[in-house]
């Protein structure tokens, strides 16, 4: 694409845009209204302005030093007479400056060096040559890519995009349903008609959102629908019960007593189990609720039945913690267990190679290293994968085809309504830990704008000075171009201010797995102070001694995810806290959705809320929960849209059970994209 250099490429594929197709899927984060006007008046720094007027007094200076060749001032001046300074960078010979006649500008206001305000590198559109766009979108992009460019990327893609090769969901179903093609959907949200209107689209609730999201739950459903077939048809390790064997001495000798629910799911598990088809059960549990317990107690179950059981992590720290805890509460029942990582090297590796593949160790615990090919299991009979959303479908397929008949326990901290998962997960069967342990202090939650981050800074130097540990949670790796400083760079660099003498570290998505591994393991062991990280800290290990967590642009997260991040501290003896910060400009709405939250303490009634307030949406989305890898799942706002996706699947599959017919076409490849993505379905066969 022409603007688009080595550079700017790298850039763009970092942040997985590397085709036209790319494009098309990466919607706008907002949009601008450019029907409003903004007067010069009442504009304040921070705002994205939209100002009508004509420039004057243009100006434009060379320079021989420093990171700008020139530098191009003007002032653009309203009906009301007020002016603001206008200004450009390397400007090419080749820009024109319309002084003559009205012009909107378009940009974000910023504090002027000489004081006052002014607007940089501002989109400029001649309004007597009708240029100006009714609606801007403005995309989330990587600093450096503009977003005119980005714009006419997408301009390109939709030319090239015929609708029925990007829709999964076929011609006759769609017209049914009275649902938007693919690509008319995508140029609606792109390039929205200047008499759309504004709110639903900001919203996410034009009939556009609708139509991309129904398409792309048709394919998840479509893509259950035949695992569910399949897994129906798998024959399981059945695995002897005994009254008196090593599970039930564990659960006997535990020094609490297992909650009702813990029971009931045990009960649940006890049956499948036993029988000879092979489970495919998926764990719901809150944070805290126990579902480490009941993966040790079938890993016994395994083993006193002549079988091995594997329980992969996504981390090496949380096998590390999940085997020690073994060790700590289930070691004496009789059985060797071992840790498989990539740290585990050289003769001590070989040793325990050796001993899986003979049956000599019937319980593992291990990470990806478990699913590389140096791996044999003599008879694993259960494979427990905590954190399955951590995992590409693949990498749960290697694990459970170490042992064909093996069961599978997937476990997960996502808070999901039970109604929800049900109609989401519909190939496996679904568990749910709704009952917290008794004795654990609930997490004191407050709700704070910008101007009053004070509060929870302070909070954190004094659990610092106490020798208690803090996180701190950015939405973005780096600055983008829209970002307005809500990245860890820029945080851990505030931080760096008003914590002196803190030891503060970083972590986010991008860095290597052996990076990540020090970073928290230095912050476990108190070589770190505070934690400044991404949501890749919502599945951690436990830091008894982590006691306040500080969530910026709050309102930026799904309540399911901020219940899921609160949850990382107030695991030791000492109370915990969690200040949730919303940005400056964030609207009353926000405000009191994430006020929803802090009178929430449970999983469950976090999920209830989300659920009602947003729609099923909000907890699917990536960028949310974390859970599926979903673009337009986020704009679900009716949890009946999952329901009929499924219904339109099931009706489908009954015509065309392979998905061979040309009208299939969009639904093959949607399935295969979501597939070769690592898409986290519950498929594992």
């Amino acid at each position: 694409m022409r603007g688009v250099g080595p550079k700017r490429a790298d850039a763009l594929r970092e942040r997985g845009l590397v085709t036209l197709g790319d494009a098309l899927a990466h919607l706008p984060r907002r949009y601008l209204d450019l029907r409003r006007r903004d007067p010069i008046a009442g504009l304040r720094e921070g705002i994205d302005a939209v100002i009508e007027g004509r420039l004057e007094g243009l100006t434009i200076r060379a320079r021989r030093y420093g990171r700008f060749r020139s530098v191009s001032r003007a002032w653009i001046r309203d009906a009301a007479g007020a002016r603001l300074r206008v200004v450009w960078f390397n400007l090419p010979s080749y820009a024109e400056f319309p002084t003559d006649e009205p012009v909107l500008i378009v940009g974000r206001i910023a504090a002027a060096p000489e004081g006052g305000l002014q607007i940089v590198h501002p989109e400029v559109y001649r309004l007597a040559a009708g240029e100006t766009p009714a609606i801007r979108p403005i995309y989330a992009l990587p600093a450096g890519v503009p977003q005119r460019l980005f714009g006419e990327i997408v301009a390109a893609a939709l030319r090239r995009a015929p609708d029925d090769r990007i829709g999964a969901i076929p011609a006759e179903l769609r017209a049914r349903e009275n649902l938007l093609g693919a690509r008319a959907a995508l140029a609606r949200l792109h390039q929205p008609p200047a008499d759309t209107e504004f709110a639903a689209l900001a919203d996410g609730a034009t009939d556009a959102h609708r139509a991309l999201a129904m398409d792309e739950m048709f394919a998840f459903q479509l893509a259950l629908a035949r695992d569910r077939v399949r897994s129906r048809a798998r024959a399981g390790a059945a695995l002897e019960r005994k009254a008196d064997g090593a599970a039930a001495r564990f659960l006997a000798a535990l020094p609490f007593r297992p909650t009702a629910a813990q029971i009931k799911v045990i009960l649940e598990v006890d049956t499948e189990l036993a029988s000879a088809a092979q489970m495919n059960r998926l764990l719901l549990g809150d944070v805290g609720s126990g579902k480490t317990l009941i993966a040790f107690w079938a890993a016994l179950r395994a083993a006193e039945s002549g079988w091995q059981a594997a329980i992969m992590a996504p981390t090496e720290l949380l096998a590390e913690q999940h085997f020690r805890n073994f060790q700590r509460i289930a070691g004496g029942c009789g059985y060797l267990s071992a840790l498989l990582t990539a740290s585990v090297a050289g003769a001590e590796r070989a040793r325990i190679l050796r001993a899986l593949e003979r049956g000599e160790i019937p319980i593992v615990f291990g990470t990806h290293a478990l699913i590389q090919r140096s791996v044999r299991l003599a008879r694993l009979g259960l494979a427990v994968i905590d954190e399955q959303h951590r995992f590409g479908v693949f990498d749960r397929a290697r694990l459970v085809a170490l042992g064909a008949q093996a069961n599978v326990l997937l476990m997960t901290a996502t808070p999901i309504p039970r109604s929800l998962a049900l109609a989401l997960f519909r190939n496996l069967d679904v568990s749910i830990l709704d009952e917290m342990p008794p004795g654990r202090a609930p997490i004191v939650t407050r709700v704070l704008r910008e101007p009053e981050s004070g509060e929870a800074y302070a909070a954190m130097r004094a659990e610092v000075a106490a020798g208690h540990r803090a996180y701190c949670v950015a939405p973005l790796t780096e600055d983008d171009e829209d970002g307005g400083g809500a990245s860890v760079a820029a945080l851990a660099k505030n931080l760096g201010r008003v914590l002196p003498g803190a030891r503060i570290g970083t972590m986010h998505g991008r860095m290597r797995a052996a990076e990540k591994e020090r970073v928290m393991r230095d912050f476990r062991d108190g070589r770190l102070d505070v934690l400044a990280a991404t949501t890749i800290i919502e599945v951690g290990i436990d830091v008894p001694e982590a006691t306040v967590i500080v969530v910026t642009a709050a309102e930026r997260y799904g309540l399911a995810q901020l219940h899921q991040l609160r949850g990382r501290v107030g695991r030791g003896g000492a109370p915990g806290r969690c200040f949730l910060i919303a940005s400056a400009n964030a609207g009353g709405q926000a405000l009191a959705r994430l006020e929803t939250l802090a009178r929430s303490s449970s999983g469950a009634d976090v999920a209830h809320e989300d659920l009602r307030l947003r729609g099923p949406g909000d907890l699917l989305g990536s960028r949310q929960s974390g859970a599926l890898a979903l673009s337009f799942a986020a704009f679900i706002r009716d949890p009946a849209i999952i329901s009929r996706a499924a219904d339109l699947a099931a009706e489908w599959l009954a015509r065309d059970p392979k998905l061979e017919l040309e009208a299939s076409a969009g639904a093959r490849a949607a399935i295969r994209k979501l597939l070769n993505s690592g898409f986290s379905l519950g498929d594992i066969g």
